[in-house]
């Protein structure tokens, strides 16, 4: 459904008071949407695993050729394979959508 969206991926809250706040938009690349389980399967695009938190919550967006779709969830896993740098999100509050505006 959305495979090869790219995504932007913004901290909104850090769980943990000790962590401290993200406020970068980290580029992602969405490979796999598992809507029975509620995952996402993104690949991270330029930047290192450990900049994205596994202790907090994230607004997803996913930027199709015509909308945004945004969720919010929790990074559960984040690692390293043959696709590159991966990201599993668990979509917490279903999805809503907005119409992309047009730049001119």
């Amino acid at each position: 459904m959305f495979e090869g969206s790219k995504v932007e991926l913004k901290m909104e809250k850090a769980v943990i008071i000790s962590a401290l706040p993200d406020e970068g938009i980290h580029i992602c690349k969405v490979l796999r949407y598992d809507p029975e389980e509620d995952y996402i399967r993104l690949s991270l695009e330029k930047e290192e695993l450990q900049t994205i938190q596994l202790d907090a919550k994230y607004r997803c967006d996913i930027l199709t050729k015509t909308e945004i779709v945004t969720c919010t969830g929790v990074v559960k896993e984040r690692f390293h394979d043959e696709t590159g740098n991966v990201l599993i999100f668990k979509i917490e509050n279903g999805f809503y959508s907005s119409q992309k505006t047009s730049k001119k």
